[in-house]
């Protein structure tokens, strides 16, 4: 065990025993806080164990040392694989739903990549790299909302994580219900929010915070819910026809004519409609679902009271179907909430030993119950935070 780390131990088992430790300047202490110093010393023995990991890597591998190269690298070869991707699919040598599958894989990793960009771990020093990385990455991601936008939320999410300040979280249902709403917000958070605010918000605060999340989601998320709801709906109406004829159920024959005749007219356009929900809005909706998924629940939320309870882990067999889609997320990011400033990669490449150490000072590992809790961390705290809702 490095030193650092074993003086940490040996700190928290004094306290935790109730040894005496003598330190200069210090007041007696009350149990409460004996209590809270033994839990910062246990979130630093898991940063320093993580940290030193991350530091024996670059040691021994000195090309992860070269951030912005890895970085640009993968940037790339993800816009690459889209590319290619979106060529095999118009010239019909794969399939619609291998297209989706593979284009979303991509997004994932430039998901990763903007999450690393909102906190300056490329090109920090270079504002006209950083800053096309960051619309590239939205462009092609493009049922997330502005990443200006979520860098201030997301910085948020890390000083309130688990409260009801958190509003990146929540804004993709944690701490909800499993209703229809949070499908629809796990889904399509743009959409599913303004649902959300329609119904649940006082009359005074509607305008104010649908304009917010207008502002927030312009232009691509709109642009992707007109597009995604059309498409539905037009390919809903068809196959009500095709299979059973509009009239039957309640149309008319009027309306019945006139959908076959534009359906025809408007064909040409149909069929770009497709495609750019094939090559564009459908691998985008299928990777923010999975992603949003696995963070609302690997998340706690409402009493939330130290970082160690902020998140737990999931890396269980089967979340991988999701696990696929967001870039083993569930697995690692519970580490980002102990050490910040560390590329996605490096994490990756951490996660063996930063489990080891995050399971031996109590992070929870695939803690099921959060799905009947409504991600609350203790069923207790939940119940009680279920009544007083009610009430209101």
């Amino acid at each position: 065990m490095n030193t650092e780390l074993r003086i940490v131990q040996k700190r928290i088992d004094q306290k935790s025993t109730g040894q005496n430790i003598v330190e200069p300047r210090q007041h007696k202490m009350n149990k409460n806080t004996v209590k809270n110093t033994i839990e910062d010393e246990k979130v630093n023995a898991i940063r320093v164990e993580i940290s030193l990991k991350g530091n024996e890597l670059r040691q021994q591998y000195p090309w992860l040392n070269y951030q912005n190269t890895i970085g640009m690298t993968l940037f790339l070869l993800s816009i690459v694989g889209i590319f290619l991707t979106a060529w095999l699919y118009i010239n019909n040598f794969i399939p619609v739903y291998l297209t989706i599958v593979a284009i979303a894989l991509c997004g994932s990793v430039l998901h990763e990549i903007e999450h690393d960009l909102i906190h300056w771990q490329y090109f920090k020093q270079h504002k006209p790299v950083h800053h096309l990385m960051m619309f590239i990455v939205w462009a092609f991601r493009p049922t997330s909302l502005n990443p200006w936008i979520r860098r201030r939320i997301h910085l948020l999410h890390h000083k309130t994580s688990g409260t009801s300040a958190d509003i990146e979280e929540r804004g993709i249902g944690n701490g909800q219900s499993f209703s229809s709403l949070r499908w629809l917000i796990m889904l399509d958070t743009f959409t599913g929010n303004l649902v959300k605010i329609i119904v649940s918000s006082s009359h005074e605060k509607k305008r104010q915070h649908v304009l917010k999340i207008l502002a927030a989601n312009f232009p691509f998320p709109i642009a992707c819910a007109i597009c995604w709801y059309s498409f539905l709906m037009i390919h809903l109406l068809n196959s009500i026809n095709i299979y059973a004829g509009l009239n039957v159920y309640g149309f008319g024959l009027s309306f019945q004519l006139w959908f076959e005749f534009w359906f025809e007219q408007q064909s040409s356009h149909i069929e770009l409609l497709n495609m750019v929900v094939a090559l564009w809005i459908a691998p985008s909706y299928l990777r923010s679902f999975c992603l949003n998924f696995i963070s609302s629940n690997m998340h706690y939320y409402g009493d939330v009271k130290t970082l160690r309870q902020q998140t737990q882990v999931l890396n269980a067999w089967y979340f991988w179907p999701f696990q696929l889609f967001c870039f083993n997320f569930g697995s690692t990011h519970s580490i980002h909430h102990f050490v910040v400033g560390e590329p996605f990669f490096i994490r990756l490449l951490t996660v063996s030993a930063a489990h080891d150490v995050m399971r031996k000072y109590g992070i929870r590992f695939n803690d099921l119950g959060t799905f009947k809790r409504k991600n609350r961390y203790q069923l207790q705290k939940q119940q009680t935070n279920t009544l007083e809702l009610r009430h209101e």
